[in-house]
């Protein structure tokens, strides 16, 4: 935790800071993962992508266009050639998210939330915190998933909603192989394209 004096100062100054911090160490304390899950959504990009640079010989960064609905993925290898989508998962590992629902997705979900198409990304890597310990990152733990393995066999545009542990603890223990091995599979699909143009 931030030291009082610290907490302190930056209440002072005005800064909003203060209050997501002590919202956060609230939601910590009260193990309110749901919530923890929303406000982390966007520090979870930033989490992954720092461990993934530190973890492995990818470098990633931030997507940054300008995509209003935020589609597809989060993180995008230097060259551009392998994307992530990362998501905080606790418990169950599901992939809905909320889009508004448009004649392109229409037929993507019939839960009221919109499932990924086939094509967003590459990698779908899901945050594992410990319950126990959430606001420790090095107690997180990290499934990647390739895309391959999340299309939805009764609807292949797109993905399921909803990944049964029989497809995601095939991967526990397994992330940096799998970015790694779906980042050389990238690699090698984009020279035998080279070549052959």
């Amino acid at each position: 935790m931030i030291s009082n004096n610290v907490l302190e100062q930056v209440k002072k100054e005005g800064k909003i800071e203060y209050y997501l911090i002590m919202a956060l160490h609230k939601l910590l304390e009260q193990k309110q993962i749901r919530d923890l899950g929303k406000i982390l959504a966007e520090s979870n990009e930033l989490i992954q992508m720092d461990w993934i640079n530190n973890n492995t010989s990818l470098r990633v960064k931030k997507r940054d266009d300008k995509d209003l609905n935020a589609s597809g993925y989060d993180l995008t290898t230097l060259d551009g050639l392998m994307t992530i989508q990362g998501k905080i998962r606790v418990s169950d590992i599901h992939l809905e998210q909320t889009r508004r629902k448009s004649k392109k997705n229409k037929d993507s979900s019939d839960t009221g939330h919109v499932a990924y198409s086939v094509g967003e990304a590459d990698i779908y890597l899901f945050s594992r915190p410990n319950i126990d310990n959430y606001g420790d990152l090095y107690k997180w733990s990290y499934i990647a998933i390739p895309e391959y393995d999340l299309i939805d066999s009764k609807n292949p545009n797109y993905l399921i909603t909803r990944v049964p542990k029989k497809i995601w603890s095939k991967y526990v223990g397994k992330a940096e192989k799998v970015l790694q091995e779906t980042y050389e599979k990238k690699v090698n699909e984009y020279k035998k394209l080279l070549i052959n143009s």
